[in-house]
């Protein structure tokens, strides 16, 4: 299996060399991840920016784990660093709003370029065959 991407990340938005390589370029397997965190991501963001503006600490470093561990499976650097950020900020008991609008920007992000990352790659012809 190479270790490199066939096709780069658009706009550097996640590591598409780590997700091909933790997905041992089975294109089938990153739909299918992708699909669950898809749906559960936003969720997460949600439940943060709930968590913050109730002042409930606890429950936003718990959202901003789940956030940040998520999108470490897709090489998703600063959203990650963002995440991290902000769980670390709530065990302090403090995180500004915007904040989690950067998180949820981010994500916006991810989501255009992964599906889009996805598609291509999913046709490409390096790409293994699923299975």
């Amino acid at each position: 299996m190479r270790r490199q991407a066939p096709i780069p990340a658009p706009d550097g938005a996640f590591d598409a060399d780590a997700v091909w390589t933790l997905f041992e370029g089975r294109t089938d397997r990153m739909r299918q991840v992708w699909r669950i965190s898809r749906s559960t991501l936003p969720g997460y963001i949600d439940d943060l920016l709930a968590a913050v503006d109730g002042g409930d600490w606890t429950t936003a470093a718990r959202h901003a784990h789940s956030l940040a561990g998520s999108a470490s499976n897709f090489g998703a650097h600063a959203l990650v660093a963002t995440a991290r950020k902000i769980e670390d900020l709530a065990g302090e008991g403090h995180v500004p709003a915007g904040d989690v609008h950067v998180a949820r920007t981010q994500f916006d992000a991810l989501c255009t370029a992964m599906t889009a990352w996805l598609d291509q790659v999913s046709a490409s012809p390096g790409a293994p065959p699923a299975g």
